[in-house]
């Protein structure tokens, strides 16, 4: 077997896969990710197994869905899952690896559990913030005081405002004391909303503020002429900063290392009139996913995020696994569930059903005596006896300890 080498697994929170190059945008704003793409492993359709970070994460690190009972708060759910599934971290650190992460994502911050097999953990929380992500948090804030708390966190620069450049000499410290092999995790949160890149990158910032305001309240439709492609702009200017981070990290750690750079989830620009992530339309739930320093490869088949555990420990020891699938699965806390293929799309919500195909690179909707309907809804069905099953065995479980 190889000498285990470094790895280093990047998320980027709401990165859009169409704004990568090497995933067909015309003028990328990506040429790092694209290099890594062009000279490694690249998967076309990676797909997040959920629509947004919360429960993105919580698989991606374990490799398996959180699930819980009916009515139980979904963020003990959460530490739930990472408490009782292996974490990325903990299978590097059976390999020996030295482990760290930054994270300025309070969804995957210590209030979770996402320490856990970590030797360094940085998620830049204080005592009031962290407060904010315990059982109940946030909920019954109100308006007046959430916003009073956002305008906070943006004048200290944390949470979802918190910059790579920030943090970045805490991550490269740790990097040249670490000993090898090491296992790092970044998150990043620069591509989130409030879409607001730096000063360098910040042009015309009076109508930035302002359409981060249009769309903080709503995002009226009437309004959209003048703001959303203000908006789609400083969208587009955390992307290139955000790849910026990725050509300094690569240069610093080199070329023996594994460098792994994906999204949690995509984002919503007015896509069926909606705005932000949770709905799992295709812009939200297919992500860039490449890996650098590895042998040139393109993928085209689906691979779930949940697959990245096993990829990377895989490629640490020298061998490819075979993590792609003919479909994959996707949810959200909606009740909406999505089984996707290549060219292929299946969509589930409480209320209806849909199939839709991908031809010459546009998603083109199917008529319901289209085979792919039954397919795809055997494929949720089953997906769900499976999960009600697990649900029943965990409750007469805790029943019986009761």
């Amino acid at each position: 077997m190889a000498d285990p080498r470094n790895v280093v697994l990047v998320t980027v929170d709401s990165l859009r896969a169409d704004r990568c190059g090497h995933l067909g945008y015309d003028t990328s704003l990506t040429p790092t990710i694209d290099r890594l793409a062009e000279d490694g492993l690249q998967f076309d359709n990676a797909i997040a197994p959920a629509g947004s970070t919360r429960g993105s994460s919580t698989s991606f690190m374990t490799g398996g869905y959180p699930f819980s009972r009916p009515g139980a708060d979904r963020r003990e759910s959460i530490r739930r899952q990472v408490r009782a599934r292996d974490t990325l971290a903990e299978r590097f650190k059976r390999m020996g690896y030295e482990t760290a992460a930054f994270t300025a994502n309070p969804w995957t911050s210590r209030s979770f559990g996402f320490d856990k097999g970590f030797d360094h953990f940085e998620d830049f929380m204080d005592e009031t913030t962290s407060n904010r992500f315990r059982d109940g948090g946030d909920s019954d804030a109100g308006p007046l005081r959430e916003t009073a708390t956002r305008l906070a966190d943006w004048w200290t620069g944390q949470e979802m405002f918190m910059s790579w450049e920030s943090f970045y000499d805490d991550i490269d410290q740790w990097r040249q004391s670490a000993e090898e092999p090491y296992f790092l995790w970044v998150f990043l949160v620069d591509v989130h909303m409030p879409y607001i890149p730096p000063t360098e990158h910040l042009f015309l910032w009076p109508f930035t503020y302002g359409a981060n305001a249009w769309l903080f309240g709503g995002a009226d439709e009437r309004l959209s002429p003048l703001f959303r492609d203000r908006l789609l702009s400083a969208y587009d200017e955390t992307v290139a900063y955000t790849d910026d981070f990725v050509a300094t990290l690569v240069d610093d750690v080199g070329d023996d290392s594994v460098v792994c750079v994906h999204a949690d989830h995509g984002e919503l620009f007015g896509e069926e009139g909606r705005y932000g992530h949770g709905y799992l339309h295709e812009s939200v739930v297919n992500v860039p996913l490449v890996v650098g320093n590895v042998p040139s490869e393109r993928v085209e088949d689906p691979v779930s995020l949940t697959a990245i555990p096993d990829l990377l420990t895989g490629l640490a020891a020298g061998d490819r696994p075979t993590v792609e699938r003919p479909y994959v699965t996707t949810r959200n806390n909606d009740g909406m569930r999505v089984a996707r293929g290549r060219d292929w799309r299946y969509q589930q919500t409480p209320d209806d059903e849909s199939v839709a195909v991908r031809s010459d690179g546009q998603w083109q909707q199917q008529g319901e005596d289209h085979p792919l309907y039954e397919i795809g809804r055997t494929i949720v069905e089953r997906e769900v006896a499976t999960e009600d099953e697990r649900r029943h065995i965990v409750s007469a479980v805790r029943d019986i300890d009761d």
